[in-house]
Formats: C-alpha cells, structure tokens, sequence
C-alpha cells in the first residue's frame, strides 16, 4: 500500500500553495499541467491503442476517436441529453455538418484586405487548390480562380452580378471584350447564343437550319411569334414570310410593315401630284403672272427624280393682230419648262407640254405655273371647266 502511494505521488505533483496539479511534471503551471512530451495526453474511453482522448503533437493539438467509424460532435446539454450543432466526419465523403449558419472573417491582425474571408476548394485529386469562393473586397464577393482571377462576383452594395468583370454597372455584366458572351445551346457544329464584335451586336443559332424568332410569351409558356429570321436569310413578319421575291416595306407610323414585290419598287415608290385651275385673266401683260391656285410645296425625304408637265387653254380676244402667251413651269425659281402659244384674234387653244424628268436631293421644293401675255389674251372660266389650265408633278423617291 505504501508503495502503490509513493508511486502515486510521483507520478502526480500537487503544489500545496497554488494548488496546480502536475501529471508528469513536478511544476505545474496551471491548475492541470502535463509533461511537455509529444503523444496522447488523455484518454477518454480506451486504456491503449486507439481511444477517445487529445493528444499534442509539433505545432498541433489533437482531438481524435478510436476509429474511422466514430465521428466527433459539438453541442450542449449532456452525454444522455445532447443537442448537436457541428459533427465531423472521420470517414465518407462528408467531413462536415453545420446545423445552422457559419459566419467567416478577415483573420489577419492586423487586417490585411487581401486576404477576405472565404473558402479555398481543392482539385478532386487534392493536388492544389482550383478555386477561392469569398469576399474580394469590401463590396464584392464571388468566385476566384483561372485566367480572370476574379471571374464571377456579386456587387452586395449595388446587387449587380459580373462575368469577368469585377465593376459590374447593370443587373448583369460582361467584361468589355469581343467575342460570345453568353451561349444558349452548344450544338454539334456550333452554338446558340449572343455575341459581341466590333461595331456588332450579334445573335446567333447554332446551324444553318435554324431560325430565331422574336415575340412574346406568356407566364403558361405559350409564345407568340411577331418576326422570325429563317436560317436562309428570309425574314417573316407575323408569321408571314411573304412571297418568293418579295421586300418588306414600311407602311408609315402606327402602321405594320407589309410585304411588295421588288419589281413594283417604282409603283411603291411613286407618288403623283396635280392641280387644276380655270380663271379669267384680261388685258395686256408684259410681266409674268403667277396662275392662282397653281403652285404647290414638296418635302422630300430622300433624293427623288421629278416628272413635271403643264397643259394650258386659252383665248384670245376679237382684236386685231396676233396675240401671244408665255407658259412657264418653276422649280425653286429656276425655269425648267415654257410654251409659247400664238393666237389669233377670237381663237382658243388646249395643249400641254411633253414631262421634263428631274433630279433633285432631299429638301424642300416649290413649283409654280405662270403666264405672260402679250395682247388683249382671256382664260376662260366656268364654260371651260372640262379643259382647265393645270401641273402635274409625279415623284419616284429613291
């Protein structure tokens, strides 16, 4: 029995004035203190071998079970009565199990804004890490790794996502590079998706056959087609592809554009303008004399080749001698077309001019008929409605 004490007392050395407890150590420094050898220092469950227990090793404190079968739990309460929160794994694929969130901080001191929070994940065979997932900044977090470092984040102050681009200014954002930027569907021989290029917005199918189309669709899936582009390069409106041959053409605002036959262009594009006016014009005049109601204003959109004639009727008083009179025809002033009529004194006369084809740019434009006469020359009014002076302007714009 004595012995059995004396072994005990040796083995464990109690400080009667700091009352420290010292297992294999004869100074205690703490109220528990072990000897300062490497190895397994308690054992829970076990008496050798492996055991439940914590151990020391070089730059490492150990917390371990008996074998890979046995996990080991954190919570509270007690052994009978244990409310879990964390478990870890000793074997599977699973090495973790959190039972509620996991908060990560910056753990440099002093803080080091490099190193952010997050998560380092490693290849699947554990030859080096692939990729960091965590905090970039004080306002991004995302994905780290590759070429584009920072490939995939999340602005959290602005709620804006970018792709390769860390500073994204929209709900969505790509870095500002050429080439696709988002692919839809991979197909065998290419893919369907957006794209960017120079001075180009470019979307795209994945084979020659395929089509795309624009309309709308409801929350049932249930789409409306409005245009389609087909894979041959034609291009249907409201599901109308149009006719062999046919062009789109606009039919003005508020209106759908509709489909014309390209040989029709000059039909399409052709627009005629004509007045007509009867009057009486008496006495002698030597100046010209600008016919009321004969002088029309033109806006052209776009350059447009002009055709313009005039007819005329006129007669002359029962005076002696020959009495003549000068049409004129104006473009912006400029004389394009006249028509000297002789008559003799009583005599009526109907004629027109051949059209005089004129090119002109984009503007505006006036044209005006006019008369000078010379000699008592009258225009007949009301009993020659059926024959009155007139314009026509046809216009074809480009």
């Amino acid at each position: 029995m004595k012995t059995l004490l004396l072994l005990l007392l040796s083995a464990i050395s109690i400080n009667a004035f700091t009352q420290n407890v010292g297992i294999g150590t004869t100074t205690p420094g703490f109220p528990l203190s072990f000897s300062n050898d490497l190895g397994s220092k308690i054992s829970l469950h076990g008496t050798s071998g492996n055991h439940y227990g914590f151990g020391i090793q070089g730059g490492l404190f150990q917390m371990y079970s008996d074998a890979a079968a046995a996990n080991i739990a954190f919570g509270y309460g007690s052994s009978s009565s244990f409310t879990e929160r964390m478990r870890l794994y000793n074997a599977g694929p699973e090495a973790l199990l959190v039972q509620g969130r996991i908060t990560l901080r910056n753990g440099t001191n002093p803080v080091n804004l490099a190193y952010g929070p997050g998560i380092w994940l490693s290849k699947a065979d554990n030859t080096a890490n692939l990729g960091f997932m965590g905090t970039q900044n004080n306002q991004n977090i995302g994905f780290y790794g590759g070429p584009a470092g920072w490939g995939f984040t999340y602005d959290a102050i602005n709620s804006r996502v970018g792709i390769g681009n860390p500073n994204p200014n929209a709900p969505l954002s790509f870095p500002a590079l050429l080439g696709r930027k988002i692919t839809f569907y991979p197909g065998s021989i290419g893919n369907a998706g957006i794209g960017v290029y120079g001075n180009e917005l470019r979307i795209h199918s994945d084979n020659p056959n395929a089509d795309i189309s624009f309309g709308h669709e409801n929350t049932g899936g249930n789409f409306t087609e409005r245009m389609r582009v087909k894979g041959n390069g034609a291009i249907a409106v409201n599901g109308n592809a149009g006719n062999p041959g046919e062009v789109m053409q606009s039919n003005g605002n508020n209106s759908a554009p509709g489909w014309a036959s390209a040989t029709n262009s000059l039909y399409n594009n052709m627009n005629s303008y004509t007045l007509a006016q009867t009057f009486t014009l008496g006495g002698n005049w030597t100046s010209d004399y600008n016919i009321p109601g004969l002088t029309q204003t033109h806006n052209f959109a776009k350059p447009t080749k002009v055709l313009i004639n005039f007819f005329w009727h006129a007669k002359s008083d029962n005076v002696i001698g020959e009495v003549h009179a000068e049409y004129k025809l104006f473009v912006n002033d400029v004389l394009y077309q006249d028509e000297l009529v002789r008559l003799a004194p009583g005599e009526s006369s109907t004629g027109g001019t051949s059209y005089r084809l004129v090119s002109l740019p984009a503007g505006q434009y006036s044209f005006r008929l006019a008369v000078r006469n010379f000699g008592a020359l009258r225009y007949y009014g009301d009993d020659w409605n059926n024959f009155p002076t007139s314009m026509t302007v046809i216009a074809v714009s480009q």
